[in-house]
């Protein structure tokens, strides 16, 4: 990730999921981008022979590439929609029995703090049916 030393931090968004489902499963579970459809936004995913996954979304085609830990619970990756490149940070941490996932999405450089807010409105509904899949799988 670029960053202009000249500039301002830009602004920062947090979305947890606290879940009954273990660390491990959790990283397994996102590290495969094909589950990310339960979450309701992401359609049609296919994983590239480059280590891309390709899928539509409701602002067009996009593409995704994790860059996994799963030793420290890392699971970052880049998603590309158009011309806005997202450098999205996830942790994924033992919580008791279960664990607690975060996201922490910085605003892209070409996208106003509005732009930025309205982006991530629907990103609830995406943990909510993310974290009823992994619960679904607890109770498999």
């Amino acid at each position: 990730m670029q960053t202009n030393k000249n500039s301002k931090p830009r602004k920062v968004i947090i979305k947890v999921m606290t879940t009954e489902s273990a660390t491990d499963n959790v990283f397994d579970f996102f590290e495969n981008v094909k589950n990310m459809e339960t979450g309701g936004a992401l359609k049609s995913i296919i994983k590239g022979d480059d280590g891309w996954w390709l899928c539509e979304t409701p602002a067009g085609k996009a593409k995704i590439k994790t860059h996994p830990s799963k030793e420290l619970g890392i699971l970052d990756h880049t998603f590309i929609t158009g011309d806005v490149v997202w450098n999205v940070f996830v942790r994924i941490i033992p919580n008791e029995k279960g664990s607690t996932t975060t996201w922490t999405f910085i605003r892209p450089n070409n996208m106003s703090d509005e732009e930025f807010e309205q982006q991530l409105e629907m990103f609830d509904l995406e943990i909510s049916g993310w974290k009823n899949a992994l619960e679904q799988l607890n109770n498999a």
